[in-house]
């Protein structure tokens, strides 16, 4: 029987990933330095381009594999020491990333998932202000809830497929017949214009700053 690590073997599993890092980086330049600090391990990777520090980090997260879980971000490249910190916060916004979902990859530069990260923090801010506005998803939302309807996901296939509807019918498994006719209802129920592509990106950013609870 298996179970969640507990809090012990999560730490013990971090120094293990942050010596095997440690040791990986100063094979591949001797003047790298690692430390760790609240449980993330940080590197400064001697180097002329942050594409060799992403190679170097999918080569070292090829090496653990799956044993561990493990992301790693990458800050920009800093000619001078004045400039590490902007590359620290690049790299955390990246791992912040990695970490939330958003992203498939296991490792990434900021420009790699600046979309997702500005996502983040818009996710923030809301949360912050409790500043989400109704809008179409909200209805939705409302109206799936109350009428165990499934227009959101019709909406979200349709955006997700741009347009193709018999793309969009497949993935929700159901006719295309149907889908259009979802497709008309959704419009009423949300009150959007589909032709309108303000509306459509409008209806996109919701889906992604509103996902649905578990």
């Amino acid at each position: 029987m298996t179970g969640e690590p507990s809090a012990p073997d999560r730490v013990a599993a971090g120094h293990r990933i942050a010596e095997a890092l440690a040791l990986h980086l100063a094979a591949v330049h001797p003047r790298t330095a690692a430390a760790s600090l609240g449980g993330v391990t940080y590197a400064v990777l001697p180097t002329s381009s942050d594409e060799h520090a992403l190679r170097v980090a999918e080569a070292f997260l090829g090496r653990i594999n799956n044993r561990v879980p493990a992301v790693i971000g990458i800050g920009r490249l800093a000619a001078r020491p004045a400039e590490l910190r902007r590359s620290h916060a690049d790299a955390d916004r990246a791992l912040r990333v990695l970490g939330s979902g958003r992203s498939q990859r296991r490792a990434a530069r900021l420009s790699d998932v600046y979309a997702a990260s500005l996502l983040e923090e818009l996710t923030d801010r809301i949360a912050a202000e409790d500043d989400l506005p109704d809008g179409p998803v909200i209805r939705l939302r409302a109206h799936d809830a109350q009428h165990n309807t499934a227009l959101t996901d019709t909406l979200e296939a349709w955006l997700s497929t741009f347009g193709d509807v018999a793309a969009a019918a497949d993935a929700v498994h159901i006719h295309p017949k149907t889908f259009r006719y979802r497709l008309k209802r959704l419009a009423v129920v949300a009150g959007i214009d589909l032709n309108d592509p303000e509306a459509r990106f409008e209806a996109m950013l919701q889906l992604r700053l509103n996902p649905p609870h578990p």
